[in-house]
């Protein structure tokens, strides 16, 4: 499976993580529900951005690679109600070794350590969604599951084939206000508070000021 994105599911501090088959004309699509710091974690790899400072992910890789364990994959074999399972199977003097673990640390640590992540088919026939290979259409899959969920914010975007409307362009604030958000929300996740705390401060001002 691939990492695929990381969207808002119901509320926008309840995200989803979407994995896809890599193989196959009709490569199925599964979403599986996280916090918002593992979501946070999972984007920024996925987005090629450097942390502030080194969080828990990076820590954890750097330590087994230190002590030379590798992780050879990372398996979701398993579900109850929402709740996903999964392990992390490392290597340790010559023995594989399973360990627990939920699919949202096992897959942002699955991506700083360049290992695959499997699903099992019985998963994949219960829980998934097909797609094709095409990146737009696995898009509009995404796009459909959001459209047809009717518990799912209302600023969700939904993109339908054959009827686009034109995007609005962003105002200059709407801008500024985005990028400062980020940052605040990069600080939060390296524990910057103090950095966090004036990013803070600047969006109120944009807010109500509009500069």
């Amino acid at each position: 499976m691939s990492v695929v994105k990381v969207s808002p599911f119901l509320r926008a501090e309840k995200p989803l993580i979407w994995l896809c088959e890599k193989e196959g004309d009709m490569p199925r699509l599964l979403p599986i529900a996280v916090g918002e710091f593992e979501a946070a974690a999972v984007q920024m790899n996925l987005a090629g951005e450097q942390p502030l400072r080194p969080i828990s992910y990076d820590l954890f890789t750097a330590l087994l690679d230190e002590l030379s364990i590798p992780v050879r994959r990372v398996v979701v074999h398993s579900v109850a109600g929402q709740i996903f399972e999964a392990v992390i199977v490392v290597e340790h003097e010559s023995r594989l070794c399973d360990v627990d673990c939920r699919p949202s640390d096992g897959i942002a640590l699955a991506l700083r350590t360049q290992a695959p992540i499997f699903v099992t088919n019985e998963i994949l026939d219960c829980a998934s969604v097909s797609s094709a290979p095409d990146e737009a259409k696995v898009e509009r899959t995404i796009s459909r599951f959001y459209d047809l969920e009717p518990q799912i914010l209302e600023s969700s975007s939904t993109v339908v084939e054959d009827e686009v409307s034109e995007p609005e362009a962003p105002s200059a604030e709407d801008d500024i206000l985005t990028q400062l958000e980020h940052l605040l929300h990069q600080a939060v996740i390296c524990e910057e508070y103090e950095e966090a705390a004036l990013l803070r401060d600047k969006i109120e001002r944009v807010k109500s000021t509009g500069s």
